[in-house]
């Protein structure tokens, strides 16, 4: 799961709204988690094997912090991983006959809400990012820019970006910003205090990435 428009994030989503259940035998499986491990589970996915990879189990807790507890650095912890899949495993034989694949099983984990939070800043609408520049009223102000809930405001020179961030625009702009984002965090994880936006310049844009944002944001 990592984009709003994925199969998984759409249907955890359904279970936070409300308007789906885990059945089993996932549901069993999100409660013995969640209870050991002390995070939250919205969903349990199971994909079959294909001509790429082992048939997987994803496991979509809510927060990315609940995510990091089943990594060791930047892998996921393979003890972590046996356990699940061992507990995953001893549920499906104990309820008898089914059909899941389970050879080479791969445990996988990730987080719902940095995406949800990706998905509310994707309702801004360019017409909402115009008005904000014109509320802004900065005419060293070139761009608004954003990319995977990230926002970065782009003034025409360096200088200009250091003369606003040292008057403290960044708070500023940063709170305006929030304004218009806030209607749209459905499930309400966007926290003011947590919220920040960059400052960059289109200077650096064109001299460092050929003014290409394909190069900035990779």
């Amino acid at each position: 799961m990592i984009t709003s428009s994925d199969r998984e994030y759409k249907s955890t989503k359904r279970i936070k709204q409300g308007k789906k259940r885990l059945r089993s035998p996932f549901d069993e499986l999100s409660e013995w988690i969640a209870s050991t491990r002390k995070v939250t589970v919205l969903n349990v996915v199971y994909n079959r094997a294909n001509s790429l990879r082992a048939p997987r189990l994803q496991i979509i807790l809510e927060h990315h912090s609940h995510a990091q507890k089943f990594h060791r650095g930047v892998n996921f912890d393979s003890r972590q991983q046996n356990a699940i899949k061992k507990k995953f495993l001893n549920i499906i034989e104990r309820e008898g006959k089914h059909d899941f694949d389970v050879d080479g099983l791969f445990v996988v984990f990730s987080a719902f809400s940095p995406i949800a939070k990706e998905e509310a800043d994707s309702q801004i609408t360019e017409a909402d990012i115009k008005s904000l520049q014109k509320r802004i009223g900065n005419p060293d102000l070139w761009e608004i820019s954003r990319c995977f809930g990230c926002v970065t405001f782009f003034f025409f020179t360096d200088k200009q970006m250091k003369k606003y961030e040292a008057q403290g625009k960044k708070v500023e702009y940063a709170s305006m910003y929030f304004e218009i984002l806030k209607p749209h965090d459905e499930f309400g994880y966007l926290k003011r205090n947590q919220f920040k936006v960059y400052f960059d310049s289109k200077q650096n844009f064109d001299e460092k990435y050929e003014s290409n944002w394909f190069y900035y944001y990779h």
